[in-house]
C-alpha cells in the first residue's frame, strides 16, 4: 500500500511546522508543505486555514481531501466548511491523535470533525433554520433598533415585525432581545 500524500498548506508557518512535526513521524504518511496547491486531481489530503479552503471553494477548485485546521470553531463556521467541500475539520486544540486520525479518515473519503467541531455541529441539528425576513430582523435588532426602526428599514408593520421577534426568541430560546443577539454571535450568526 502506497504512502498517504499529505500537502500541509496552512498560511501560519508555526503551524505548518507543529503539523509537519505530528505527521511526518507518523508511518505510511508522505508529508510536504508545498508552495501552492496541488493540481486537482493530485492524491492525497490537503491542510489548510479556514480562509484558503473557503476561497477554494468558492473558486471551485475543490479537491476531493480538504481538511481545515483552524481556531475557528463557530457552528457555521464547521457547517459552511462542511457545505464547501471540506471532508475534514480540526480546531487547534485539539489532539495530535485527532490529527493524524484525521487525515486516515479523509484519505479514505470519510468526514472528520475534531470533538469541538463536533460539539457545534451536533447542537444545530435540533434547531429551527432561520427565515430570509427573520436573518434580516435580526441583523437590524443587532444595531440597537426599536421595533418601529426595524419596521420602517425593512418597510413591513409593526406586529409582522413582533411576530418575527417572537419567532426568534422561541428559536433562539431567549427571554429577551438582548439574549436573542447574544445567542446568535455565540453561533456565529452575526459578525462581531
Amino acid at each position: 500500500m502506497s504512502a498517504i500524500k499529505v500537502y500541509l498548506l496552512h498560511d501560519c508557518p508555526i503551524v505548518k511546522a507543529g503539523l509537519s512535526a505530528i505527521l511526518s513521524g507518523q508511518p505510511g504518511l508522505d508529508v510536504s508543505a508545498p508552495g501552492e496547491w496541488p493540481a486537482p486531481a493530485a492524491e492525497g489530503v490537503v491542510i489548510a486555514d479556514y480562509a484558503a479552503v473557503m476561497q477554494a471553494a468558492r473558486q471551485k477548485e475543490r479537491l476531493a481531501r480538504l481538511m481545515v485546521f483552524t481556531s475557528l470553531r463557530k457552528e457555521c463556521q464547521v457547517l459552511r466548511a462542511m457545505e464547501g467541500g471540506v471532508l475534514g475539520y480540526l480546531v487547534q486544540e485539539c489532539a495530535a491523535a485527532d490529527v493524524v486520525a484525521g487525515v486516515h479518515a479523509v484519505a479514505q473519503g470519510t468526514r472528520y470533525l475534531c470533538a469541538a467541531a463536533r460539539l457545534g455541529v451536533v447542537s444545530s441539528l435540533g434547531r429551527q433554520q432561520l427565515t430570509p425576513r427573520e436573518e434580516e430582523v435580526l441583523h437590524i435588532l443587532a444595531r440597537g433598533c426599536p421595533d418601529k426602526a426595524i419596521a420602517r428599514e425593512l418597510g413591513i408593520g409593526l406586529g409582522t415585525v413582533k411576530t418575527h421577534m417572537k419567532q426568534l426568541m422561541h428559536k433562539f430560546d431567549a427571554a429577551c432581545r438582548t439574549q436573542v443577539v447574544l445567542a446568535a454571535f455565540e453561533r456565529g450568526l452575526l459578525a462581531a
